[in-house]
């Protein structure tokens, strides 16, 4: 089996090594429109080969589409159109249902599998990616029922082979879900580093003098790239605002009970939010 990644970015480039360790693929081909990333990813092993688009959808048996959600919806329709009929096609994309509602109707909708591995870290770019990311971290398959299941066979033993946890969903609520789970903590990252920022723009001595762990770990997510962030945000533009609406709420009664001297509040307020680490179950 061939397997073509389009995109040789953290992802991609994660899925080409953690699926080396396999006798499952035959040979890896790439498609990177940065030459870096592409020279990269041949020189790690990430692909045996960096070939166009056009030839990488004749030779691969599975291609994965590894790039921002607003390309994945973009390129998806004429890949399905090129792609051989028994071609599987995944993509790894942070949100599900604008991409699924994009080929809703395609003739060849039942050999597009929508998937998101649940595994980013705050780098990006093939020099990040190790093999060892998607280990014992969840995937969710979204809308399976429309897939054929062959093409669910073949993705599942994919992710299995990088020993993901495998869960189905729909698309729908996966948008709601993640917009709370992933993409919510990403808003209150940057939006607290750009708080301090402002706030020590002329008095980087002190901030670098009091700079503790608490700020470090809590904007860490701020590292992300706004080219794969501003795609994902527009895309679950609805669903993001009403869990900002939710944080907003919960920050507002916080502030509250610090203005009317509520400290048991506080204290409640705290005690029930560290609950979060009964659900927190996170292998690193």
């Amino acid at each position: 089996m061939n397997i073509g990644i389009i995109g040789l970015g953290l992802i991609g480039g994660s899925i080409g090594l953690g699926l080396r360790k396999s006798n499952f693929v035959k040979k890896f081909f790439g498609a990177d429109l940065n030459q870096n990333n592409a020279s990269y990813a041949i020189k790690t092993g990430i692909v045996d080969e960096v070939i166009s688009l056009k030839d990488l959808i004749v030779k691969s048996s599975v291609i994965i589409l590894s790039i921002p959600v607003d390309e994945i919806k973009k390129i998806l329709p004429t890949i399905l159109d090129k792609a051989n009929e028994d071609t599987v096609i995944l993509d790894t994309g942070s949100t599900k249902y604008d991409i699924c509602n994009k080929v809703s109707s395609h003739p060849k909708r039942n050999r597009f599998v929508a998937t998101h591995p649940i595994a980013g870290i705050e780098h990006s770019g093939p020099t990040s990616a190790y093999p060892n990311l998607f280990y014992k971290k969840n995937c969710v398959i979204c809308d399976y029922e429309l897939s054929d299941t062959d093409a669910i066979s073949v993705v599942k033993r994919i992710y299995s082979i990088m020993k993901m946890r495998i869960i189905f969903m729909n698309s729908k609520k996966h948008d709601l879900y993640i917009s709370y789970i992933s993409h919510l903590p990403h808003v209150v990252s940057f939006t607290l580093a750009n708080t301090v920022l402002k706030k020590f723009q002329n008095e980087e001595k002190i901030f670098d003098n009091m700079m503790g762990s608490g700020l470090s770990s809590t904007t860490r997510l701020a590292k992300s790239k706004s080219e794969t962030w501003l795609p994902i945000f527009i895309s679950n533009r609805e669903n993001i605002i009403k869990s900002m609406e939710f944080y907003i709420d919960y920050l507002e009664r916080f502030r509250n009970y610090l203005i009317n001297k509520k400290f048991h509040k506080i204290d409640q307020y705290i005690k029930k939010a560290n609950k979060i680490k009964n659900m927190c179950k996170i292998n690193v």
